[in-house]
């Protein structure tokens, strides 16, 4: 297959999961046999070149001076970099003819960039792990969503899914219209990362030619020579190590780890000592100043120490040092991380919230905690500081879990649905 793969940021210039995934799912296609051209943004000004892939840095994307600053131009300004964008596509696509669209996130680029491609002759796929297209398409939507359920104290009920008998109509009205010579209007296809993000389109009314829910998985670090832990044994006997590893922005809730930490009295847990470790980025300046005010205000600035990213070849080291992983996310669609942590056999704290339940089933692969709950989540980690048995199992039970989201599964699906004509 000819692929034109689109995102709005692509290595070396990264600041999340979304395009590291995006490009090491174009690598494997290119291992594949497949034709890969990517047409991405001039962010970064960094460059490099993959084997078998032809990256294009054209888009300019709608931000300030770095991604978490907002666009300050003009409308004027604004509509010359919408039309010098959709002067690209067009140019790309005449030049390139794919047989397939495969559009990744496209936050920070105008929506006319969909309705472009809903215009054109080519299918496309969109792959969709976060809310950018329903941001485009229903801004109200995701605003009340993260004012009453990610903010707030509301709860998300997914939407009904359509009974088995008409998606198999669907398809079998689709598979008349080919035999017909029939072409029905172009409209996007969807490949979901998680179930939530499937009902939170769905909820959000945006409806998909197809879909498929294919769950993301990663490439999981090989542990080497190193014996797995007894995880009925502290790493550091007297001592409890707690881990959090993601981006340092507000909606991964590293604050509320830390607020949960302010709650511990480690003598009642018979350990001299409870630290965090929190591994991440700096970036999100507004929100590093948010979480220094959590430490000072925790009464246990000592017991924080931040550390910068780590290569996902070090996981394995991380974790193994490291007693139990917390993932505080107020939302979340659906975690390489948490898939690299429950991998790793660290007993595992996750958030009840977006796709988390469905990598972590709550006492038997690790333990959920309600979103945002500070209080809560300290009683989870004070229950598996007290009881080692159960430390033991949710780490072997976690590790069995996380081993079946490989990427090797997760890019094969992918490909099947790609070269399905939908």
């Amino acid at each position: 297959m000819r692929i034109l793969v689109l995102s709005n940021l692509y290595p070396p210039n990264v600041v999340g999961g979304y395009e590291r995934l995006c490009h090491e799912v174009s690598s494997e296609l290119v291992a594949r046999g497949h034709e890969v051209t990517v047409l991405t943004s001039t962010f970064g000004a960094e460059r490099a070149d993959y084997p078998g892939q032809r990256v294009i840095r054209e888009l300019e994307l709608l931000t300030g001076s770095d991604i978490y600053t907002p666009f300050s131009g003009g409308e004027e300004e604004r509509a010359a970099i919408n039309a010098r964008n959709l002067a690209a596509l067009r140019r790309v696509l005449d030049e390139v003819r794919p047989d397939i669209v495969f559009a990744w996130n496209l936050f920070f680029l105008d929506s006319s960039i969909l309705a472009e491609l809903e215009a054109s002759p080519y299918r496309t796929v969109v792959m969709l792990t976060d809310n950018w297209l329903l941001v485009m398409r229903n801004p109200a939507f995701v605003s009340g969503f993260f004012r009453d359920m990610v903010h707030g104290a509301g709860s998300f009920v997914p939407p009904a899914q359509p009974a088995s008998w008409r998606v198999a109509a669907g398809r079998a009205k689709r598979a008349l219209q080919r035999l017909a010579g029939i072409t029905p209007p172009r409209k996007l296809e969807a490949i979901f990362g998680s179930r939530f993000m499937r009902d939170f389109y769905a909820a959000g009314g945006t409806v998909f030619r197809t879909h498929r829910v294919i769950h993301n998985g990663v490439k999981q670090a090989p542990r080497g020579a190193a014996p797995v832990p007894d995880r009925t044994r502290l790493v550091q006997p007297g001592s409890l190590r707690l881990l959090f590893a993601g981006r340092l922005v507000d909606l991964k809730g590293a604050h509320t780890a830390v607020e949960a930490l302010s709650l511990l009295d480690p003598w009642a847990l018979g350990v001299g000592r409870i630290t965090l470790t929190v591994i991440g980025d700096e970036q999100d300046k507004a929100y590093m100043r948010r979480f220094a005010q959590a430490v000072e205000s925790s009464g246990r600035p000592a017991d924080v120490v931040l550390r910068p990213v780590v290569a996902e070849a070090e996981l394995p080291a991380l974790f193994d040092s490291h007693d139990v992983y917390l993932f505080p996310s107020l939302y979340e669609p659906f975690s390489l991380t948490l898939i690299h942590a429950l991998a790793c056999g660290i007993p595992t704290i996750a958030s009840d919230v977006g796709g988390n339940p469905e990598i972590v089933r709550d006492g038997e692969s690790g333990l959920l905690f309600r979103r945002g709950d500070a209080p809560d989540l300290a009683r989870a980690i004070a229950r598996l500081a007290q009881h080692p048995a159960l430390r033991a199992r949710l780490a072997h039970e976690g590790e069995a879990t996380g081993r079946r989201f490989t990427f090797e599964r997760m890019v094969g699906e992918m490909e099947r649905f790609l070269q399905d004509a939908g």
